[in-house]
This record gives structure tokens, C-alpha cells and sequence, in this order.
């Protein structure tokens, strides 16, 4: 008989309350520093007698979704400007047209559906303030619209008062027990940098019985993309430390030198992967043992984080792994040399899968060397890791941007557009006294929601937590208020409504649903100076804001849906017009590369964000976005090694190489399999052309000019594998991606 002491009781329950309080406690944390921001720009804004406090409580629930101090201030920042400019605009538009209803709508619909088009085009942290610039003018021009002359001064107390949301919840955010963004950035760096090396190792170690699954290369394909959305992650946890720490502004050129590396060992990984596929399949057995030998004495390298403490892999580790792949570098071209010599006899295909695979370990490992050593410059925290001057640093900034798909964000531009324009043509029809603010509503919701992966769901969600709020509002300012006597008591309360929704934003599941609440609740229940009691206007403005949000729901789920067939198809014809635009067409220059992957990495963030459809192969669609990685990053490199060898490269090469930019642009154009026969035959035209990269011949010392010719060898058999890959089957019929 098993008898529990009764001290392993208590002992069971405080562990447990550790446990709860530690999962707990950052979440407890936020809420209550929400409730203070929130008092504190309802105090503020009631003390300087501005119209309505409702304004900043707004802006402090919205910049403050996000815990860390950094994202909060890099929230209010571009919530300000894009305030400030919404309010200009709604300036313009009511002088231009106050007096003329039709003309004024349609020049709103088309300002947000605009605005709808950049933030969804623009794809980084500063399109946020696009948003703003779109609904915000809505704003201010709708309740100026039946009162033109007070439009001045409604844009000046909108402004004023989304500046005391800004500013209340930037200083509680970064006053109040501050939770840094630095530490989640170190932290999830080092999570993506040790689950990169750990992929490494498993590809190195696989088995050629292993490749050749088909479900392991599916699994592989999985790994990669979460490689590339733990990087994306990354990037955005960066941006909203530069607005927390200044020295992660002036080591901005270190993190983007790192996000760079990054990109480029796992594409080299990938190319990694689809050659060990074809040479256990196709090559000889001494071949595959030549093969095993390169990949072991890489292996051998790479720390194994599988031992690694759950935080990751320590920098030391990192440090120490440094000198090892300079030496590594340095010797592996003699290494493959040694290895063809040992082929001589075999045929110069079965020899290239050696030089192939060795190709792409050697830049796999100087581009892995580089990313070791940003890795440990942007962690040192004691020193300025600067290789570029503070003038350099800014100006690499500036011209770092990132696009979208043009037809997805065309498509959020004309759905927020006609949204806008369907409740403009309901309330101008019916003289509904709400119709105002079912605009303000459809316009927040049509751009808020664009960017996120599954928009209607958000919307529904979010619709939702406006009923809530709403229902929550009414008890609140009927039956609650009228017996609150002192400011204290009302701050108290409504900050009490306000954690409730902050509790339930900190959950992902259910963040905009708390969004939702806090937002309407403070929208409908309207603090303002004075404070109004009518009922029928605040069931009437509760039903607006819903009639307004259910537009915008309706209009993502049934105007060209993100999980749609119509839009996949124009989506992945975008994706295949990069490798024209872009690889072929692009004006050479050190960013061209960085900026081509960068779009693509967040092609395939968004197709595998995207919500699932039968009708849509997601499979296929990331087939494909990998497919244009590869062949678009073999062709701006090949420009680049042709313009760095010049004239040592035969006279015949310049119209080689150019044969097979235009006949891969073709083919990604137009992917039949006429045009993939002819893709390939340049591609054999090309390496024909192309003099020897490493020589086996022996004692031979290998240049840097083999090198690059090396790499040039590797990217072109890279691409012929390609196009010889029968587990994608890209170009087995014609595809209709009108």
C-alpha cells in the first residue's frame, strides 16, 4: 500500500503555482501596464479639455498588442506619421469636395484602396504606417463631412490625442518594468541559428536510401520553411529593437550582413539536398563514396546541437567552430581535387556530381564562416562590431526595402475600395444616421486585416470581439458609469475592462478577438468631454461598427480569398515573373541577390501562411517558389562570376550565357515542356562553353578565378538537375497562370 506524505501535497500545489506564475507572470505584467497607459491618456487628454479621450485610449490598446517595449515604440511611431498623414489627406479631400457627396466617395475609396495596396506591397515593419494613413482619413473627414468648417479642427484634436495614446504608452511600455525586445531577438537568433546547423548535420549524415524518399523530401521541404519563417521572425523582432537600442541602429549593417548569410547557406543547403538526391540515384558507387568522404569531413566539422542546452547553442561553440572552417575552406579545394583525381577513369558526369556536391559544401561553408561571424558581432555587446562607418551603416538602411506580390496587394487595394464605396452607397440610399461611422469601420477593417495570413477569419474574429465590446460598453455606460463620482473610480474600471481584452490579445489563438474588444469598447463607450448619455445613438453606433466590419469580412472571403484558385494562379505566375524581372532584367549591384531572395523568402512565407483549400496544391505552389529561388539565384550569380572574370572567359561565353538567361525566362514565362527541352539544351550549350573549375591535375594550386569557374560549374549542373527532376514534375504540362 503506497501511503502520500501530506507535505507532498503542498509541495505539489507551489510547484505547480511557480509553473502558472512563470507562464503567467509577463502576461499579468502587460495587462496591468495597458490599464495604466490607458488611465493615463484618459487623464491626460480630460485635463488639457480635449474632445475625446476615446481617441488616445485607442491608440494605447492598438500600439500596445505587443509586450516588448521596442515594438510598442516602433508602433506609436509609425501610428503617428501615418495619423498625420490620413489627417492631411482627409484635409485635402474635404476642401476639394465637401459639398459634393459621389465625388468625395469615390476619392476616399480610392485614397484607402491606395493605401490598402502599399501596405500589402510593401512588406515590412514600416507599412503599419500605410494603414494608418488609410483609415485615419476616414476619420477625420467622415464626422467633418456634414460640418466642413470644423475639419481643421477636428484634425487637430485626432492628432493630438492619438499623440497622448502614443506617447502614454511608449513611456508606461518603457518605464514601467520595460520588457525589452533585445533579449527575444538574441534569444530567437540563437534558436535559428542552432536549428540551422542541426539541419546541416542531418543532410550531411543522410543516407542515400533516405534522399531518395519521397517523404523525406517532403520532409525537408517543411524544415526549410521553417528555417526561412524562424528568420523572417528574426528580422521582425530587429526592427523593433532599432527603435529600443541605439546601438542596434548603428549595427543595423552587422544583423543585415547576418540575415544575408542566413538566406544564402540554406539556399546553398537546398542545392545541397537536390544533388545528394541525384547522385544516389545516378552516380557511380566510388562516385557516392567520394561523395560521403566531402560530406563526412564537413560533418565532422559542425558542433552537435542535439546535446545543446534548450536555449541553444552557446557562443563559444560558435567561436570555436570559426578557425575550423577557415581551415576547412582553405584545404577543401585540394581535398576535391584529390577526389577527381581518384575518379580520372570515370566519366566526366559521374566526376561532376563529385564537383558538384564539392561546389556547393565550399560556398555552403564560406557563406556558413561569414554567418558564424556576424552571428558572434551582432551578440557582442562590449565592443562595436562595425566594418562600415555610421554614414555607411544609414545609407545601407535606407536602401534596404521589400515588395510584395503586386497582384495580392492589388487585390486588398480594390476590395477595401469597393467596401468602402458598397457602405458609401448604402448610407447615401438610406440617410442612415450611422452610415458615417459604418465606413470609419469598414475602412479600419479592409486595411488593418489585409496583411494578416487568413484575413476573413480575423475579420470574423474581430467582429466578434466588437460585439462584446459592444455589449460590454452598454452595461458599462448605463448602468456603471452613472455612479461613478471621481476620476479614480472611472479609470479604475475602465482599466479593468481594458485587461480583460489586453488577457485574452496575449493568447495567438484569440489575439484579435481581444483586439477587437478593446478597440470597439473604448470606440463605442466614447469618453469625451462631456460625457453623453443616449442610448438609441449607442445601440445605433454599435450597429454600424458591425454592419461595417461584417463588410469587410464578407468582402475577404468572397472578393479573389487569399485561399482562392484565381488568386494562386496569378500569385505563382508573380513568383515566375521574378526570374525575368528580376534574375535576367536586374541591374547588377551588391543588393540585387539579397533583395531577390528576400522576395522570395516572403513568397513562401505567405503561401505557406496562406489559409488551406482543396483546390489549391500548396505543395505545388512551394515547389514552384523554391524552383524560381534556385534558378533566379543561379542566374544573377552567373552575371556576377561573369563579370568578375571578364575577359578570361572565353569569347563565345557572353552569348552562351545569355541563350540561357532567356531560355530559363522562357521556361518560368511559359513552362511547357518545349521550352524546359530547350532550357536544357542551353544548359548543357553553357557548360560546354565554360572552361574547367578545380583541375585535378595534382600539386596544382587552385586560384580564386577556378573557384568562381567552380561555382559557375556547380549552378549550371544545379539548374540541369533541376530541370531534370521528376519529384517536382514543373514542366510535364502546360500551365495555365494567365
Amino acid at each position: 500500500m503506497n501511503v502520500t506524505p501530506a507535505s507532498a501535497t503542498p509541495t505539489r500545489l507551489r510547484d505547480e503555482w511557480l509553473a502558472y506564475w512563470r507562464d503567467d507572470a509577463p502576461r499579468l505584467l502587460h495587462i496591468a501596464k495597458v490599464g495604466l497607459a490607458v488611465a493615463l491618456a484618459m487623464g491626460l487628454c480630460m485635463r488639457l479639455e480635449l474632445r475625446s479621450p476615446a481617441t488616445a485610449m485607442l491608440s494605447c490598446v492598438i500600439v500596445m498588442m505587443h509586450q516588448q517595449s521596442g515594438i510598442v515604440i516602433a508602433r506609436g511611431v509609425y501610428r503617428g506619421l501615418g495619423m498625420v498623414g490620413g489627417s492631411l489627406a482627409g484635409l485635402v479631400l474635404i476642401a476639394l469636395f465637401s459639398q459634393q457627396p459621389l465625388p468625395f466617395f469615390l476619392a476616399l475609396a480610392a485614397w484607402i484602396g491606395l493605401c490598402a495596396f502599399c501596405s500589402a506591397y510593401f512588406r515590412n515593419f514600416q507599412s503599419y504606417g500605410l494603414v494608418l494613413a488609410g483609415f485615419s482619413t476616414a476619420i477625420t473627414a467622415m464626422p467633418a463631412l456634414a460640418n466642413p468648417y470644423g475639419v481643421f479642427d477636428n484634425v487637430i484634436h485626432t492628432i493630438s490625442e492619438v499623440a497622448i495614446g502614443v506617447l502614454s504608452a511608449s513611456v508606461v511600455s518603457t518605464v514601467v518594468l520595460p520588457r525589452a525586445v533585445a533579449p527575444a531577438l538574441y534569444a530567437a537568433s540563437r534558436a535559428s541559428f542552432t536549428h540551422l546547423l542541426g539541419v546541416l548535420r542531418a543532410t550531411l549524415a543522410r543516407d542515400a536510401a533516405t534522399v531518395q524518399s519521397g517523404a523525406q523530401a517532403g520532409a525537408q521541404t517543411g524544415t526549410l520553411l521553417s528555417l526561412i519563417g524562424e528568420r523572417a521572425n528574426v528580422e521582425l523582432l530587429r526592427t523593433g529593437a532599432l527603435f529600443e537600442d541605439p546601438s542596434m541602429r548603428l549595427r543595423q549593417s552587422v544583423f543585415l550582413d547576418l540575415d544575408r548569410g542566413f538566406l544564402d547557406t540554406v539556399t546553398w543547403l537546398y542545392a545541397l539536398q537536390r544533388v545528394k538526391t541525384h547522385a544516389s540515384a545516378d552516380a557511380h558507387p566510388r562516385a557516392q563514396a567520394a561523395i560521403a568522404a566531402l560530406t563526412d569531413a564537413t560533418l565532422a566539422l559542425l558542433p552537435d546541437t542535439a546535446t545543446a542546452s534548450p536555449p541553444g547553442i552557446a557562443d563559444d561553440a560558435v567561436a570555436a567552430l570559426l578557425p575550423r572552417l577557415d581551415a576547412f575552406e582553405t584545404a577543401l579545394p585540394a581535398r576535391i581535387a584529390a577526389q577527381l583525381r581518384a575518379l580520372d577513369d570515370l566519366p566526366p558526369a559521374q566526376r561532376q556530381f563529385v564537383e558538384s556536391t564539392g561546389a556547393a559544401l565550399l560556398f555552403m561553408t564560406d557563406d556558413l564562416r561569414l554567418l558564424c561571424r556576424r552571428y558572434l558581432e551582432a551578440r557582442a555587446a562590449d565592443r562595436q562590431p562595425w566594418t562600415v562607418s555610421v554614414l555607411q551603416a544609414i545609407g545601407r538602411i535606407a536602401r534596404q526595402r521589400v515588395v510584395g506580390n503586386r497582384t495580392a496587394a492589388l487585390i486588398a487595394g480594390v476590395r477595401a475600395a469597393l467596401a468602402v464605396l458598397l457602405v458609401a452607397a448604402v448610407w447615401i440610399a438610406s440617410g442612415w444616421v450611422g452610415g458615417s461611422t459604418a465606413i470609419v469601420a469598414v475602412a479600419i477593417t479592409s486595411t488593418l486585416f489585409a496583411l494578416v495570413p487568413d484575413p476573413p477569419t480575423a475579420a470574423w474574429q474581430i467582429f466578434t470581439g466588437c460585439l462584446a465590446g459592444w455589449l460590454a460598453g452598454f452595461a458599462f455606460s448605463f448602468f456603471v458609469l452613472p455612479s461613478l463620482g471621481t476620476f479614480a473610480l472611472l479609470a479604475a474600471v475602465i482599466a479593468l475592462f481594458v485587461m480583460v481584452g489586453a488577457y485574452v490579445n496575449t493568447f495567438p489563438k484569440t489575439a484579435v478577438l481581444g483586439l477587437g474588444f478593446n478597440i470597439y469598447f473604448c470606440f463605442i463607450v466614447g469618453i469625451s468631454n462631456p460625457a453623453v448619455y443616449n442610448p438609441s445613438a449607442y445601440l445605433d453606433t454599435g450597429f454600424a461598427l458591425l454592419s461595417g466590419i461584417a463588410t469587410a469580412a464578407v468582402a475577404f472571403s468572397v472578393l479573389a480569398p487569399r485561399a482562392g484558385e484565381w488568386i494562386a494562379r496569378r500569385y505563382l505566375a508573380d513568383v515566375r515573373a521574378l526570374v525575368a524581372d528580376d534574375a535576367r532584367d536586374g541591374e547588377l549591384d551588391d543588393d540585387l541577390l539579397y533583395d531577390f531572395e528576400r522576395k522570395l523568402r516572403d513568397c513562401i512565407v505567405q503561401i505557406a501562411g496562406a489559409p488551406a483549400d482543396p483546390r489549391v496544391d500548396r505543395e505545388r505552389m512551394i515547389a514552384w517558389a523554391f524552383a524560381v529561388l534556385e534558378a533566379g539565384r543561379a542566374m544573377i550569380l552567373m552575371r556576377l562570376d561573369t563579370q568578375r572574370l571578364g575577359d578570361t572567359l572565353p569569347a563565345a561565353w557572353t552569348a552562351r550565357l545569355q541563350t540561357w538567361l532567356d531560355a530559363l525566362a522562357d521556361l518560368f514565362d511559359t513552362p511547357t515542356p518545349e521550352n524546359a527541352d530547350r532550357a536544357q539544351t542551353a544548359t548543357q550549350a553553357a557548360l560546354a562553353a565554360l572552361p574547367p573549375g578545380i583541375e585535378p591535375a595534382a600539386d596544382a594550386p587552385v586560384g580564386p578565378d577556378a573557384l568562381v569557374r567552380c561555382r559557375m560549374h556547380a549552378l549550371l549542373h544545379f539548374t540541369d538537375f533541376a530541370l531534370r527532376d521528376a519529384t517536382l514534375a514543373l514542366w510535364t504540362r502546360t500551365e495555365r497562370m494567365a
